[in-house]
This record gives structure tokens, sequence and C-alpha cells, in this order.
């Protein structure tokens, strides 16, 4: 729950007093109130500013956003937000029910968002609960709140630059058990001052943005949000898979859950290939895809707001081929030395590629032909010589299996894979074991 936890409180039957005054607040309880799941519960502020937008800054989730419940105005775009925001995060590994939440800032006091259930992983955000603004304090009810308009005994603030001191207050309640939390960083209040009016300008720009990104409450403001993917760069056989990860936080390296990221491939050969992952409690989404061809793709993901849109980095994703139609030639693992010369394919193989478990059988030419799809880990057969019907011509760049135990039973080969390498071949190469395939390892897949 971070710095921002200021008091817990478990309340319960055990005085009659204690009950009706609890009654007062959280409705007539008859029984022991459940333990409270609040060990799992993240709690966020955040400040939604559509009238001077900002997409790296605007709180995201928001409406619509997956595993996400909404009380605030809507439709989202007849609405015009200016007003401090709380979330509520279900960390645990259980169904909760946020029964409450009440703000406190300074003698204004804000409540009557309706309860929520919550799955495991899902989240509440309570915000203005109609469109506009409005200065000083217009409480209980939230239908406007403009928290960073409000100052000492809820007077109007706006265009105030002095510091107010308040640290606004956040109730939160979970399965009846209410827990109170700082927001020491004064997000809800923009820093202590009217953020509309107070910052720096930025170029000719006399108002500013107030926007401030989800931030975990009692931590100082985390404006704006970042998008990366990684890994920038992977290298795949034709045929296996590709997974890109995507990470998404705000500028403080906080994750930030239940948003969705879209995928797309912007160039190469498997351009407006698209997809779209939702972010875990790390941040993180992943989009995974295949290709059918050669080439390198160049990938991009983004998150679109209220406000806009959040873009990643680029990374690349580049498909080779192995043998064509099917299959993949073979060296030995004491041949696999990079920049060193192999030989792939041919009638001397067994005595050319002795492996580390000792030699080949003299039947094995260098072609398998039972895996669609060879990777580090996996094994393959073949029958001897040609007959696996090794392609008629290869590319110039191909990926070829390191094995280092081959062995014959009967007229099945079996071999493993340590490794794939990428090998530049040499001209010469035919099908017929006389012709033997040669070339030079020039990179390593896995």
């Amino acid at each position: 729950m971070g710095e921002g936890l200021r008091r817990r409180t478990g309340r319960g039957p055990h005085l009659a007093i204690a009950g009706m005054l609890a009654g007062l607040v959280l409705g007539s309880l008859a029984t022991i109130m459940p333990a409270s799941a609040s060990s799992g519960i993240g709690v966020f502020v955040g400040y939604a500013d559509s009238v001077r937008a900002n997409a790296t800054n605007f709180p995201t989730p928001w409406a619509g956003s997956p595993q996400t419940t909404f009380e605030g105005c809507l439709p989202v775009a007849s609405c015009e937000y200016d007003g401090g925001s709380i979330r509520v995060v279900n960390n645990t590994g259980s169904t909760v029910t946020v029964n409450a939440i009440a703000v406190h800032i300074d003698s204004c006091t804000y409540t009557g968002w309706p309860a929520a259930v919550l799955n495991p992983g899902a989240d509440l955000i309570v915000a203005q609960l109609a469109s506009g603004s409005s200065a000083g304090c217009s409480g209980p009810s939230p239908a406007l709140f403009d928290t960073s308009d409000i100052g000492r005994n809820g007077s109007d603030y706006v265009g105030n630059c002095a510091q107010s001191g308040i640290q606004p207050i956040v109730d939160v309640t979970v399965n009846r058990q209410t827990t109170s939390y700082t927001d020491f960083g004064q997000v809800l209040n923009t820093g202590g001052v009217d953020g509309a009016y107070c910052p720096p300008p930025i170029g000719n720009e006399s108002i500013q943005n107030e926007s401030i990104q989800w931030t975990t409450i009692g931590h100082a403001p985390c404006r704006g949000s970042q998008l990366s993917l990684t890994p920038p760069s992977q290298t795949h056989g034709v045929g296996t898979t590709a997974t890109v990860i995507a990470n998404f936080s705000n500028s403080c390296g906080q994750p930030l859950s239940n948003v969705a990221v879209h995928f797309v491939a912007t160039s190469g050969p498997n351009a407006g290939r698209s997809g779209t992952g939702t972010t875990d409690a790390s941040g993180v989404a992943t989009f995974s895809y295949s290709s059918l061809v050669t080439g390198t793709d160049t990938l991009g993901a983004s998150v679109a707001n209220l406000a806009g849109s959040v873009a990643s980095n680029p990374v690349t994703v580049t498909w080779i081929a192995f043998a064509p139609g099917g299959g993949a030639f073979v060296i030995s693992d004491l041949k696999d030395v990079s920049g060193g010369s192999v030989y792939w394919w041919g009638a001397q193989w067994w005595k050319r590629d002795h492996t580390s478990s000792g030699l080949a059988p003299a039947a094995f030419k260098g072609f398998e032909l039972s895996n669609t799809s060879p990777w580090c880990g996996q094994t393959w057969t073949t029958r001897p010589g040609n007959s696996p019907h090794p392609p008629k011509t290869v590319p110039a760049v191909m990926a070829v299996i390191v094995a280092s135990h081959i062995t014959k039973s009967g007229p099945v080969i079996t071999g493993d894979i340590v490794h794939i390498v990428l090998v530049r071949t040499n001209p010469g190469y035919g099908p017929n074991p006389g012709h033997p395939g040669t070339g030079t390892i020039v990179g390593q897949l896995c």
C-alpha cells in the first residue's frame, strides 16, 4: 500500500456504540466483518484534464478499458473532465467489494460513488460524475470534482499559485474495512496549487494541462507515461513464433495494468499484421506471431486514451529460412565456431563432422525432414543418403541445425538440436551427396 498508508480500522459489533457508529457510515452490521483484503489492494490517484489534452499525462486506464469499472461522467465523448480521480486495483486472488470511497480535502469531503465488486486483477475508477469544472468545494456529491481549485475551508483556489499545504486524504472501504491514505504528493490538488495556471508556460500557452498519470498514492506526482517494446531485435526461422513484449508504466516506472496495447507490423514482409494485448499487474502485454516468408519486420505498439495516443519505440523481427520446402541441414557441435567453415551436406559428412559423442552413421549425409520448425532442444529423424529428398537449391543465408549426438537404428537416423546457426552458403551444392554443401557460420539463433 506504500507510504500513503495513514491508518487502518476494523469495524465490528464488539460494542453497541461502535456498531451504531459504523452503521451510520457503512450500514447495519450484524456479523463480524470479513478479513480485509487491503494487503493486495493498490490505490492510485490521478488528475484528468480533457480540456487541455495531453495523451502521455492523461490517466490510463480510463472508461472502457479492460476489467475496469468506471464511475464517472459518461458517455466519454460528451464529457469535459477537469478533476481528480482515484483508482483501486484488486491485486488479491479473491473477489472483493469496494463499499465506499471518500475524499477529504481540508474541510471539503466528497463521497457517494456506488459500491463495486472487483474480480482478481480488476480495477475501479471513480471521477467526477458530471461534465465540467467548478471553483471551490462543491461536495459532498462528486458531480463536479475539480480538486485543483479547492483551498482552505473549501475556498475558491482558481489561479492561486501559493502552496495550500493541503494533503488530501482518501478513505477506501474494502470488504467493509476502511483504510485511509494520505496523498502526500498532492496529486489530487495538483501539487497544492492551481495546476492550470501555476507551472511554467509551455511554448505560448498561458494555461497548462493539469492531467497527472495514475500515481501510487503517497508518491510524488508521476506525470507522463512510457510504452516500451522489447527485445530491440530478434531472429527466427520461418514457421516459428516471435514474441514482442510491451511494458506500460507512468513516468516513475510504476506499472499500469488493464491497459489495451495495440501492436502492428509497420513494414516488412508481414506489414499490417496486428494484434491487441492487455497489460497485467506488471504492466506487461505480449504479442506473438509467425511468418511464412523471409525478411525483416518493423513493429510498433500504441496505447490510446481520451486525449490521444502514446507510441512505443520500434523493434525488428528478422525471419530466416531453413532448407526450402521444409527440413534442415545439419552440422556437428564440434564445428560450431563463429566464422568457421562448415560441411552441411555430402557423402563425406560422417568423416567431416565428428560430434562430441563420436562418429555419426556413415549413411547420414546431412539432411533431415522430420521437423517443420526445428528449434533448440528438439530432436529429429531422417533416412539414409538422399532419400529424404533434399531441396534442389538453397538460399544464400540459411539456418542450420547443430547436433551433438546422432545414432542409427534400422533405416532411421536420429539426432538432437543443441543450437541453430546461420550459414552463408557457398556455390556448388546439389541434392546428390556427390555435390557437397559448404559455407561459413555468420550467426547463432539459439
